[in-house]
């Protein structure tokens, strides 16, 4: 599974790039594509994967799982091949062809992506019960895949729009065809067990019982504060600050890399494989280690990170500031792989419904992107780097505020609830499992 994520994730970074190649050369050709068109069709597939996430979620609870990553990926692949279909009309296709054919894709991406995450994550879960060991190399895989396709598809993209033009689309069909191979070679379908301690309800009813559920509702702000975060600084407004030709004096890092994207692109897969090897750092830690501290170091690390990063723009001591900046990485990656050992531990309560609280993640996800890509205009457009240092500090201590309500053993609550020894420390709930 976690190798069809990651040819999944690469998919969907090279076909998101290479449909901006497409762009830029149909509007060389007299297409009038413009920025706010391309921004728009380019977050149809996200706005889908948010809308849809917790309705594919419970799809998987009623109809199995592995049923739903072998389909995600077959949908993707469609996606990706109605894009060249507009050329097939016309060599230069008017801009309203254009517009309906990329954004055809992109919802039809966008749903397979919004059936993958969650029939994943469900999986692993359903695979990983009991052993929070294994559950935490499990969660940190799948974040580390996630990821690494993020950034080699990232990097793929353009080089393969120039060298294979519309055919690129293709190869990024068989791509996921690849993956959905693997999953029905390698991949039997779980058997988790029904009910918990709450019955299969609609899925409306679902939605108001998972999300008004204490354990679940108390780690929302966190986790869309840790990826507002991510959001800030793993969007295009760090290359528009870093690479623009806007100065800020006393602010070395602004506009430093002025027509120098080479070394831009350069420094930022430097710190992409440094942050992959922090994620494989923990696989072997989450899981041995209590969830909640282990959120709040990362949370507290992404500050860090910040800080030495901002120390650095005003021209700090590059060996102090910078081993700051690795030991706040370190701590930093450890958020996402706690935070879906959280939610898998949480869902052992919900055995029925447990795709529609995966589904989560990429509806977190989404929220956290968007808002961190919105709020970091405005600082970076108040303070330049400088605002974005000091959002993140705003967003950790969100963050922090919210970890520091959570239940401080969730995996002790569900063991007892499924031993029936434990009463539950949440008004309205159910006092023992029967």
């Amino acid at each position: 599974m976690v190798g069809s994520q990651l040819l999944l994730r690469i998919g969907s970074a090279a076909g998101g790039l290479v449909v901006g190649s497409y762009f830029a050369a149909l509007r060389s050709r007299g297409v009038p594509v413009t920025s706010v068109l391309v921004g728009v069709l380019s977050a149809l597939g996200y706005l889908t994967e948010l809308v849809f996430a917790p309705l594919a979620g419970a799809w998987t609870d009623r109809r199995g799982r592995r049923t739903f990553v072998i389909l995600a990926p077959l949908l993707a692949a469609g996606g990706a091949l109605v894009v060249p279909a507009g050329s097939l009309v016309a060599a230069v296709p008017p801009v309203a062809l254009v517009a309906v054919v990329v954004g055809t894709a992109r919802l039809v991406e966008g749903a397979g992506s919004a059936m993958a995450v969650p029939a994943t994550l469900g999986l692993l879960a359903d695979a990983t019960e009991g052993d929070r060991v294994r559950r935490g190399r499990q969660m940190s895989l799948y974040e580390l895949a996630s990821s690494a396709g993020i950034g080699i598809g990232a990097a793929a993209g353009p080089l393969l729009w120039t060298a294979a033009g519309l055919r690129s689309f293709p190869i990024i069909a068989a791509m996921y065809l690849c993956g959905a191979g693997m999953v029905a070679v390698f991949v039997r379908e779980t058997a988790p067990r029904r009910g918990g301690r709450r019955p299969a309800v609609s899925v409306l009813r679902q939605a108001r019982v998972v999300f008004t559920e204490p354990r679940l509702a108390r780690f929302l702000p966190a986790w869309v504060a840790a990826n507002a975060i991510l959001g800030t600084w793993i969007a295009a407004q760090i290359s528009f600050v870093l690479a623009g030709n806007r100065r800020v004096a006393g602010q070395h890092f602004v506009g430093a890399f002025y027509r120098h994207e080479p070394r831009l692109s350069a420094l930022l897969g430097g710190y992409a494989v440094v942050f992959a090897c922090c994620v494989v750092a923990w696989a072997f830690l989450i899981g041995r280690l209590p969830t909640r501290p282990v959120l709040a170091a990362a949370l507290a690390g992404m500050v860090v990170a910040a800080g030495a990063l901002a120390g650095l723009n005003h021209g700090g001591p590059r060996l102090l500031f910078g081993s700051f900046v690795l030991a706040g990485t370190f701590l930093a990656a450890g958020f996402a792989p706690a935070a879906l050992t959280y939610l898998a531990d949480a869902s052992a309560d919900f055995m029925a419904d447990r795709g529609l609280i995966m589904g989560l993640y990429s509806v977190v996800l989404g929220v956290g992107y968007l808002l961190g890509n919105v709020l970091g205009g405005a600082f970076a457009q108040w303070r330049a780097f400088d605002g974005l240092a000091l959002l993140t500090a705003i967003l950790a201590a969100v963050g922090l505020a919210s970890v520091a309500i959570l239940p401080p053993n969730v995996t002790r609550a569900v063991t007892r609830a499924r031993t029936g020894t434990w009463r539950s420390r949440w008004p309205g709930r159910s006092a023992r499992r029967r």
